[in-house]
C-alpha cells in the first residue's frame, strides 16, 4: 500500500513539474498598435515637394540674389493629423483637469513628431501644471532649440520658461529668461 501511495505522490509531482514547464511566463499586455500596413503611402502634394526642385547651374554663372532664399527662412510645416488630434485631446484633458491624460497624449504626439515645437510647448505647460518644474524647463528648452528662426515661438517659449522658473522659486533665472523673451 505504501508503494502505491508513494507512486501516486511521485507521479503527481512529476505531472506538476511538467505542467509548470509547458506554461508560458507572464507577459504584460501590450498597448494596441494601429495596423497601417494596408494604407497607401502619402505622396507630396503638388504645392509641396519632398525636395525643392534643383535648377541646373551653368558653370561660371552665379544664382541671382533675388532667387536665393533668405537665411533662416523656414516654410511652415504641416502637422501630422494624428499629432493634431493628440494635441486637441491633450487640451481637452488639461481643461477638464486630467493632467496625466494630457501628459500621456502629448508624449504620444512627441513620439510621432519629435521635432514639432508646438508639442514641446504644450508638454512643458502640462509639466509645469503638474509642478514638475525641472522637466518642464528641460522640455521648454528643447522646444527653444527646435524653434530656431520662428521669432513668435521663441518669444512664447522664453515667456513660458520665465513662468516655470518663477513658480520653481528661481527669481534670477526667471529674470534672465524674461530678458531673452524681450529680444524677440
Amino acid at each position: 500500500m505504501t508503494n502505491y501511495v508513494s507512486r501516486f505522490v511521485v507521479t503527481g509531482l512529476m505531472l506538476s513539474v511538467l505542467a509548470a514547464c509547458t506554461t508560458s511566463p507572464y507577459q504584460p499586455s501590450q498597448p494596441t498598435v494601429d495596423d497601417r500596413s494596408n494604407l497607401p503611402p502619402q505622396q507630396p502634394t503638388p504645392e509641396t515637394h519632398a525636395y525643392p526642385p534643383v535648377e541646373e547651374a551653368i558653370p561660371g554663372q552665379s544664382i541671382p540674389s533675388h532667387q536665393a532664399p533668405p537665411p533662416q527662412a523656414q516654410l511652415p510645416q504641416k502637422q501630422n493629423p494624428a499629432v493634431i488630434a493628440l494635441l486637441d485631446r491633450a487640451e481637452q484633458a488639461r481643461v477638464s483637469g486630467d493632467l496625466r491624460s494630457a501628459q500621456n497624449n502629448l508624449q504620444r504626439a512627441q513620439r510621432i513628431a519629435p521635432r514639432d515645437p508646438k508639442v514641446y510647448y504644450s508638454l512643458a505647460q502640462t509639466h509645469m501644471s503638474l509642478e514638475d518644474y525641472d522637466l518642464a524647463e528641460q522640455v521648454a528648452l528643447k522646444g527653444v532649440s527646435l524653434s530656431s528662426g520662428n521669432q513668435v515661438l521663441l518669444k512664447r517659449f522664453w515667456q513660458l520658461i520665465t513662468e516655470i522658473r518663477l513658480r520653481a522659486g528661481d527669481v534670477s533665472g526667471a529674470e534672465v529668461a524674461k530678458l531673452r523673451a524681450q529680444k524677440y
